[in-house]
């Protein structure tokens, strides 16, 4: 084998090398991508009433809850996944929290038309109604509610498509 061939075959070894470094870089760097559970956890003074919202209203299953914890009672509510979570929290002392806005915005996506009027009928059931939504994107295709602490929820008719 000439020098030239062998010192190409070096470079290409060299550049393959460097770019798998890279990639692997990535993949660590990426730790969003390594998480196995996501959960939101947010403050309420209603924890009872956040609960039955949640679990009775959009049939959330109850993952687990702790009571005077430190301080602190709460709940963990899920999707029939597990992985992605919510969980409020209450302290003993149900301190002033700062109100959300209209654009605080928790959605349910529906992949089939049924469901999704399953969904709005349970709440509708329940003496909720659907409250007009803040950005027009949503109208014609959705129903917002309020949560017991003025959290919106959005009910979708449709996944979401990024393309």
């Amino acid at each position: 084998m000439n020098k030239a061939v062998l010192l190409t075959l070096l470079v290409g070894f060299i550049i393959i090398g460097f770019q798998e470094n890279e990639t692997n870089e990535k993949k660590e760097d990426n730790i969003i991508g390594n998480a196995v559970q996501f959960r939101i956890a947010r403050p309420t003074n209603q924890l009872a009433k956040i609960k039955k919202f949640y679990t009775e209203g959009l049939g959330m299953k109850e993952l687990g809850s702790f009571s005077e914890h430190q301080g602190y009672s709460g709940v963990m509510l899920g999707l029939p996944n597990s992985q992605y979570h919510l969980e409020f929290t209450q302290h003993n002392d149900k301190e002033a929290l700062p109100l959300p806005t209209k654009e605080n915005l928790l959605v349910l996506y529906f992949d089939e038309t049924d469901k999704y009027e399953k969904a709005n009928k349970r709440l509708l059931k329940m003496g909720i109604k659907p409250v007009e939504p803040e950005n027009p994107y949503w109208k014609g295709k959705s129903q917002t509610y309020e949560d017991p602490d003025k959290w919106r929820i959005v009910l979708f008719n449709g996944i979401y498509n990024p393309s």
